[in-house]
């Protein structure tokens, strides 16, 4: 069966910077690659949403990177955005992982790293550093990463498995109940916690929450959401009061509210596809 791509979304990169473009992949675990900018006077914190996906954000200002490793956002925080700088940034598909030598997937949830500084990734990062533009870029990525997290490492039952039950998810677009997960995959919900738990640091029941709401932002802003009563429908809540309480929850705002925004700042237009 085909998969059914996701591509995670942080809407208020596009909202709050400066000249959004990104160039979409699914591939070798790849979600997109994307950039942007900070030409104000000032830092810019911008909220930061949760996506199940681990991200790496390259801060080019002054001559110098900075090699941000921004662990799966499972709750609300911020990114600083520094003023002046230009970003390149990677978003790895939800369900793939970015594993830090010594440290558990569960302990990069939410936390932000500085690779530069860290023996593994220092040519890595000075690789990177020292391209100029976005195409490049992303060549010298797709080159580089791998040999970073180790290109003949094997996959195992235990990862086969996760990728299958993250696979189902995403066909569900999160709407699965891990009762029928169980089924499908033939093993119990206390061991298929304890793959998403080392595999990603979070649960299955997290990872179904997340793409649901993802998959609904991205409804919401390609204008492919009816009104909210309807989406509300559609994406299995209890009743519209449920979904405004559930959506504030996520993204710090109600429904209509981060419609008009949206709608306001023009999101659309303001991503440009490369």
């Amino acid at each position: 069966m085909e998969k059914t791509p996701l591509m995670s979304i942080q809407p208020y990169f596009v909202l709050d910077s400066d000249d959004f473009c990104q160039h979409v992949l699914f591939e070798n675990g790849i979600s997109h690659f994307f950039s942007f900018s900070n030409k104000t006077q000032e830092d810019i914190t911008v909220p930061l949403l949760t996506d199940g996906c681990s991200n790496l954000l390259f801060e080019y200002k002054d001559g110098a990177v900075r090699t941000h490793f921004v662990g799966s956002t499972m709750e609300k925080r911020t990114f600083s955005v520094k003023r002046g700088a230009e970003y390149f940034g990677v978003r790895l598909a939800p369900g793939c992982a970015f594993a830090i030598p010594g440290v558990p997937a569960k302990e990069t949830v939410g936390k932000i790293f500085i690779l530069d500084g860290l023996d593994f990734a220092r040519d890595f990062c000075a690789a990177m550093g020292r391209q100029k533009d976005f195409d490049s870029r992303i060549q010298t990525f797709l080159q580089e990463f791998p040999v970073l997290c180790g290109a003949g490492k094997k996959s195992g039952e235990k990862q086969k498995l996760f990728a299958q039950i993250s696979d189902i998810i995403i066909r569900h677009k999160g709407m699965v109940k891990v009762k029928e997960l169980e089924k499908l995959s033939g093993y119990t919900s206390r061991y298929i916690n304890k793959i998403f738990e080392q595999e990603v640091g979070y649960s299955v029941k997290q990872m179904c929450a997340t793409v649901k709401r993802q998959f609904l932002l991205g409804d919401m802003h390609s204008g492919k959401a009816g009104s909210l009563t309807e989406i509300a429908s559609e994406y299995d809540f209890y009743d519209q009061s449920h979904f405004i309480h559930e959506f504030k929850d996520f993204t710090g705002t109600t429904p209509s509210q981060y419609a008009k925004v949206i709608e306001e700042k023009k999101y659309s237009e303001n991503v440009r596809n490369v």
